[in-house]
């Protein structure tokens, strides 16, 4: 299966075949209107991209007709610029503003008292107040987004090579002393570099370039935050991220890794670790229900005496996020389905030993998967010495 990189704007055509995908869930569920309020839905459909603040932006969309675009004056002319789809725009003059010019007075009269809207689980307190009808919770954009159109996959593929040019840096500059803010600069310069070259008119409001190792003194703790100035540490195993959101499309690449020489311990809990990685490959198969493989990943570790070191999920999906529906979690009965693309990254944590996680972006084809980032995994590839 080949799959080539993108790195165009989506087109008018993509934009209205998710709206079209939006606008059957409606129906479904028997609604007027969806309101979405969320940043990221409101990129997915209309490819404008915001950051939440006291100035709302809010998206409407009828059963029929023209999406409604409510914004501040201020901005409107940024969203006209980004947006690549019709909108109405429903304008406000300002937050707070004079009595009859607040988003509110403009947002309300788009409704009827009889509608039948549907909203966000995560719409505000606010807004929920000023929707007029019956309201009624779904996520049915973040439905819409589970499964990738062929553009998606295609912008996903691009911010993967973006983040693997990222891990290849990361791997040249992490040796015994070279404090982390050294290796995070040469990544992030290494990705941003690649990213711009790449994609001239790059949204950088769409576009995040991160990364660190967690040397193995901390590393047992994947999701604390080291201090800039930490120095690597020899032996291991010091867990490795890169993670981007590349104009809109979030990935992630992760390594486990050594410096010097592998401590004896660590080589049976990395092998365990790739056995539990080499299972949920295998179980990451359209049809496959998502909690299963969670669970009998999970057993793997069980049956080798580390039930007490599981502290995360195998994997989540990815999209115009780093991280999103669908989950490989315990809980998540759907299925996967091609046009899926998840993490697989299950892993296990020992306190005062570091922890062992490898993480790699990867799409559910017709057949089976397809891993969309490479680095090296196996442990000999993974020693490295001064």
């Amino acid at each position: 299966m080949k799959i080539e990189p993108l790195t165009a704007k989506p087109s008018k055509e993509e934009l209205g075949t998710r709206l079209e995908k939006v606008r059957e869930l409606m129906e479904k569920q028997k609604l007027d209107y969806y309101v979405s309020f969320s940043p990221t839905n409101i990129y997915y459909l209309t490819n404008f991209a915001n950051i939440v603040h006291e100035r709302p932006f809010i998206l409407v969309i009828p059963k029929k007709g023209t999406l409604k675009m409510v914004c501040p004056l201020l901005e409107s002319t940024h969203v006209k610029t980004r947006a690549r789809c019709d909108l109405d725009y429903v304008i406000y003059y300002e937050f707070p503003a004079p009595e009859g010019q607040n988003w509110y007075n403009v947002y309300r009269p788009l409704f009827k008292d009889g509608d039948r809207i549907g909203i966000e689980s995560a719409m505000p307190a606010g807004i929920l107040k000023e929707t007029r009808g019956t309201t009624v919770m779904t996520n049915i954009i973040e439905e819409v987004r589970v499964i990738k159109t062929d553009y998606e996959i295609g912008r996903t593929v691009h911010a993967c090579l973006v983040v693997d040019e990222g891990m290849k840096k990361l791997l040249e500059l992490t040796r015994v002393g070279v404090p982390i803010i050294t290796i995070y600069s040469g990544l992030v310069q290494a990705m941003m570099a690649k990213a711009l070259i790449e994609v001239p008119d790059i949204n950088l409001m769409a576009s995040k370039f991160q990364g660190a190792v967690w040397p193995p003194s901390i590393s047992h703790d994947p999701h604390i935050i080291p201090t800039p100035f930490m120095a690597m540490e020899e032996g291991g195993p010091s867990c490795s991220i890169v993670g981007a959101t590349v104009d809109g499309y979030g990935v992630e690449i992760e390594r486990t890794l050594f410096l010097e020489y592998v401590p004896d311990h660590a080589k049976k809990l990395f092998d365990i670790m790739m056995k539990g990685r080499a299972l949920a490959y295998k179980l990451a198969q359209p049809g496959t229900v998502l909690e299963e493989i969670d669970k009998q990943v999970r057993q793997v570790f069980i049956d080798a005496g580390y039930e007490k070191n599981i502290i995360h999920r195998t994997g989540h999906g990815f999209g115009i996020t780093g991280h999103e529906d669908p989950f490989l979690a315990l809980g998540d009965k759907r299925k996967l389905a091609p046009g899926m693309i998840v993490s697989i990254e299950p892993g296990i944590y020992f306190k005062g030993q570091g922890g062992y996680r490898h993480s790699d972006t990867v799409l559910i084809t017709e057949n089976g998967n397809l891993k969309l980032t490479h680095a090296p995994e196996q442990l000999e590839e993974l020693l490295f010495k001064k």
